[in-house]
């Protein structure tokens, strides 16, 4: 290699084998000027496109020499013998080869953040601690290369970026670990069981449920979560760890923690059993014939949501950058260590679900699906409550029973709407329109929509039992109350779980009733 690199032709010859190219005046472009389908596949290695960044390796008799261990261990006692710092390394605690140069491009190739720098030698020095950079730190070369080699390398293996944040979680034995930030459906479908797993039973009764139901997407769950227990067994070490930057050129580790590799599993598979409710706003790709377009379809599943979905629920989906890392950053240790919910984070959701009548519906349903499940999650690991998913005729409660009018006044009007054949059956009941009202003056709000219903019951009387059903309804749960909670006192978050847990309910006796109309006609 050395005998061929003193010819100085190596360029020449990456030229000639069309992996580099040069532009009329011989020299290297940083830029590709002529056709987009013409444009030369090193560049769309390279960050920056500078063609001198190319990283090349070479095979002698057909030998690659990156991978010969014989090189690589001769290549490290020479670089070793031109280190002529020694002192003693405070992390194996020896004396060996030292250095005070750190690893970048730890995140991706363009990344120019350092874990560990010691460029303070003037103004600030050393915070007037130390006089020079060893009194603080001494790291061995050996040490600090093995590390950061390491974690370069278990970030492009399986750290999650988003924006200049990664998160990584991995088994210190290269276990197959759970995507903290999906949601259950990644979950469900990101799990590839490895060879020598035998899931050929369970696959064959999955494949017999149609593709889209929940109950599929709640089977390939259980079975990615029993693979993943298969591998994280007690003995099993895994690691969770955030980095971020703020600036161009400081890197920090902002959360690490190491766990037993089943208590990080069951830490999860409680994440995803606690903070769930029906959601209705994911869309997949369904298979295609080679060439076509994909087919985006919906899916609706039961399960929770993502920690960037959660940002957006609670901050909007245009949310800030580093609010949205600062959120994720929040929830991780929820996700993994089981710790208590962030309050606020859950409020926020709840108040963009109330205040919601500005936004495209699929964002309200989004909303408010979030919402509901950061709410129901809450209440169970914080205040060890339970809250269903439908209807609970049990709950006494005085938020969750206004939460149930609401939903009652809602759907009596839209019925009303669609069954009188008003051109204007697509526009936003007054439930909808009310809703900020209703959570902050319940009371009030409650008498109002009330005296708005009259108009359509009055027009509606003996046309459809189901409507006369809802308002009788309406009125008993006004009763349950009673007159002492029936105050103007601000709703609590639980209002918004009674008035899904109703719309759902309402949802299915809809569809029921649509199916035997259906029967009887034919």
């Amino acid at each position: 290699v050395l005998h061929y690199l003193e010819k100085e032709c190596l360029i020449a010859d990456l030229v000639k084998a069309n992996i580099l190219f040069i532009d009329e005046n011989g020299t290297l472009p940083t830029k590709w000027q002529g056709n987009k389908e013409d444009k030369p596949p090193i560049l769309d290695t390279l960050t920056d496109s500078d063609q001198t960044e190319s990283f090349v390796r070479f095979r002698v008799d057909n030998v690659d020499l990156s991978r010969d261990t014989t090189v690589r261990e001769s290549f490290i006692r020479f670089y070793e013998t031109q280190l002529k710092d020694i002192d003693y390394c405070t992390v194996q605690g020896i004396k060996m080869p030292v250095s005070t140069l750190s690893p970048y491009k730890i995140r991706n190739p363009g990344d120019r953040a350092k874990l560990i720098s010691s460029n303070d030698n003037t103004n600030y020095t050393y915070r007037g601690r130390f006089a020079d950079v060893a009194q603080a730190l001494s790291i061995g070369y050996e040490t600090t290369q093995k590390a950061h080699s390491a974690l370069r390398w278990l970030v492009s293996k399986q750290g999650v970026n988003t924006g200049d944040q990664t998160v990584l979680v991995w088994g210190t034995q290269n276990e197959a670990v759970p995507n903290v930030l999906g949601d259950t459906l990644d979950i469900a479908q990101g799990y590839n069981p490895l060879a020598g797993d035998d899931w050929d039973d369970f696959e064959e009764d999955t494949e017999r449920l149609p593709a889209d139901t929940q109950e599929k997407i709640a089977r390939q769950f259980n079975r990615a979560i029993l693979g993943y227990q298969h591998q994280l067994k007690d003995n099993s070490q895994t690691a969770v760890m955030i980095l971020d930057s703020a600036t161009s050129g400081r890197l920090s580790v902002r959360y690490y923690q190491e766990l037993q590799g089943s208590k990080l599993l069951a830490n999860i598979k409680d994440w995803h059993d606690t903070f769930q409710w029906q959601l209705e706003y994911r869309s997949v790709e369904e298979p295609t014939e080679l060439g076509k377009k994909p087919k985006i379809k919906k899916v609706v599943f039961v399960g929770a949501p993502a920690p960037a979905d959660i940002a957006k629920a609670a901050y909007g989906e245009k949310v800030d950058a580093k609010l949205k890392q600062a959120t994720i950053e929040r929830l991780i240790p929820c996700i993994t260590n089981g710790e208590r919910f962030p309050r606020d984070l859950m409020i926020s959701a709840v108040d963009r679900a109330t205040n919601s009548i500005g936004l495209d519906y699929w964002e309200q349903q989004k909303t408010q699906n979030i919402a509901c499940a950061l709410v129901r999650g809450y209440y169970h690991r914080n205040k060890k409550v339970d809250y269903p998913m439908n209807v609970d005729e049990t709950i006494k409660d005085r938020n969750y029973l206004f939460g149930r009018i609401l939903a009652c006044a809602e759907q009596i009007e839209r019925r009303a709407l669609i069954q009188l054949g008003n051109e204007s059956e697509k526009r936003l009941t007054n439930a909808e329109r009310l809703r900020t009202a209703f959570a902050l003056h319940p009371a009030a709000t409650t008498l109002l929509l009330d005296k708005k219903l009259n108009p359509y019951l009055n027009r509606m009387k003996n046309r459809n039992g189901m409507d006369s059903q809802r308002y009788a309804m309406m009125q008993e749960l006004l009763h349950k109350i009673g007159t002492e909670n029936f105050t103007n006192k601000r709703l609590g978050e639980l209002y918004l779980v009674g008035y899904a847990d109703q719309m759902m309910d309402f949802k299915a006796e809809n569809a029921e009733y649509k199916a035997k109309a259906k029967k009887q006609e034919e």
